[in-house]
């Protein structure tokens, strides 16, 4: 290693800042306004959307989550204007702040100075980085990176205060696990472990009270601005709702992945098998690495290599990695667990930085480093391939095979349109600009109850919207994304027969064919020149 680099690996806190700074305008280059076709982005854009205009979650349309990512959003709308890129900057921001808060940890947790705990750090970014956006779709508009990354800004603060009882760090470390849980409410499961922590840190044990008091601050605050806005009562309801219907569908196992791991190793034998296993093994990282925390950490505590002023630290990190572990459930697959990995990538590689020898600690660097690098070249290479198409929500970066059809999207589908998309893909709302006659971003297949079915197909009938994108999902696609789902054939008959009564799918050039997703128009609108199917596909 060079000696200027070196130099820079001792001095924390400005490698800190430079990782932060080097993966947020990485990320925004490559992603900055790179459409991939995702059901789960406009489910966080399209409300965004709304409440900037001044709409109440829960109140004026059916909020499916919980508000905390909906107020980053439409703040940063309010701020900035309505831009894909702007609906992407929380997301690229969370992620940043998560590689050079892992950056920090590993430095703290590392061995000594002698071992060079920059290197360990470095190393560990790189990999982190390079695995997690090797898939473009992961690093889109989710509540899941807001609360993550707020809980661990949480997490580092206290880390701190472990050494110097601040009560403003104490405090604002409140503050930032109150509003991980009203981004996503499973996350109260860290500021328990906090809780738990400080209780039984003995001298320490008063921190308790400035932490809860940032808990209660930003809690009330939330909680007055819902009141304020008369949605009190209406989130309390959503909220048990959601606690109700949720399981139904979307119940996966620890570690699965859509579809299960055969399909991954179909068709392929030989050396092309041995590939195929490395890279699902790195695929299961997120399921993987917190038990090998755990296991490592054990074995470090075993032979007595964590200096005493240390232990307390690990004995928070540890509990809260199983907490943000938990929080994916009951939909555990990889993706959801990838959400809040960073925390037992931070401490894997801590502890190996503690326990191997230099020596092997670089050969696991430079194996895992290229493999890290192999999939961020497929995020590099279709950012490089993709071609750029213009929207009412500014140029978009899209893959030549989606391009054509984006472009004759637009060309029909105009802004200040209505239009409604069933049943996922609430994304195409914001990117057209068109307008939702309805109260619902999205209609969830096994999620929402015949209740909701009849609510939007009365919305639908009182004010049909011109245009409709309509995916025709079969039963075999419903039961593979969503294998649990007992008792649900992934339909909403009555308001699916509404829509092939009353409209005609678009034929010809016109036509739209967006993963399956067909442009159809209502049947007593005529478009000159537009050409429309005489039969229903």
């Amino acid at each position: 290693m060079p000696d200027s680099l070196r130099t820079v690996c001792r001095r924390p806190g400005t490698l800190t800042a430079g990782v932060f700074l080097i993966t947020l305008f990485l990320l925004l280059a490559l992603n900055g306004n790179r459409f991939v076709p995702t059901n789960d982005e406009g489910i966080l854009l399209d409300p965004a959307q709304r409440m900037a205009a001044g709409a109440v979650p829960y109140r004026d349309f059916f909020g499916y989550m919980s508000p905390g990512s909906y107020w980053i959003q439409a703040g940063l709308f309010r701020v900035f204007g309505l831009h894909y890129w702007v609906g992407r900057l929380p997301v690229l921001f969370d992620f940043s702040l998560q590689c050079c808060l892992l950056f920090w940890l590993v430095q703290r947790l590392g061995p000594p100075a002698q071992k060079s705990p920059g290197k360990a750090a470095v190393a560990a970014w790189f990999v982190f980085l390079g695995f997690q956006i090797g898939d473009p779709a992961f690093l889109t508009a989710q509540h899941r990176w807001d609360s993550s990354a707020l809980a661990l800004a949480a997490i580092c603060l206290l880390t701190g205060a472990n050494r110097t009882s601040s009560t403003l760090r104490l405090f604002s470390a409140g503050i930032l696990c109150a509003a991980a849980a009203w981004c996503t409410p499973s996350m109260l499961l860290v500021a328990a472990v906090v809780c738990v922590w400080l209780w039984f840190s003995g001298p320490k044990r008063k921190m308790i009270f400035p932490f809860l008091g940032g808990v209660a601050a930003c809690t009330l605050t939330a909680a007055g601005w819902l009141a304020g806005h008369g949605a009190l009562a209406a989130i309390i309801r959503q909220m048990l709702w959601l606690q109700a219907n949720y399981a139904r569908v979307n119940v996966m196992p620890y570690g699965s992945v859509i579809g299960g791991y055969g399909r991954l190793f179909s068709d392929s034998a030989g050396a092309e098998y041995t590939i195929r296993c490395v890279i699902v093994l790195c695929l299961m990282l997120p399921a993987i690495l917190p038990v090998l925390a755990f296991t490592l950490w054990g074995a470090a505590l075993v032979r007595k290599v964590i200096p005493g002023e240390q232990r307390s630290v690990i004995f928070l990190l540890l509990p809260v990695a199983l907490a943000f572990t938990l929080t994916a459930f009951p939909r555990a697959d990889l993706m959801h667990l990838a959400f809040v990995a960073v925390l037992a990538y931070a401490l894997t590689a801590a502890a190996l930085a503690r326990l191997l020898s230099v020596r092997a600690g670089a050969i696991l660097a430079f194996t895992m480093i290229p493999l890290a690098a192999l999939f961020a070249v497929n995020d590099i290479s279709g950012r490089w391939q993709a071609q750029s198409v213009p929207s009412p929500v500014g140029t978009l970066s899209v893959a030549k095979e989606t391009a054509p059809q984006l472009r004759s999207l637009f060309a029909n589908v105009r802004q200040g349109d209505s239009l409604f998309v069933h049943p996922y893909m609430p994304v195409l709302y914001f990117l057209t600009q068109a307008k939702n006659p309805t109260s619902f971003s999205f209609l969830a297949p096994g999620m929402m109850t015949h209740t909701e079915e009849l609510q939007a197909l009365g919305e639908l009938q009182a004010h049909p919207p011109q245009w409709t994108l309509y995916l025709k999902l079969t039963s075999e696609e419903f039961a593979r994304v969503f294998p649990t789902a007992k008792g649900s054939d992934g339909h909403f008959p009555a308001l699916e027969t509404w829509i092939e009564q009353n409209y005609i799918p678009v034929d010809g050039p016109a036509a739209v064919n967006l993963g399956g997703y067909r442009l159809w128009r209502r049947k007593d609108l005529g478009v000159p020149g537009l050409q429309v199917s005489q039969t229903r596909p």
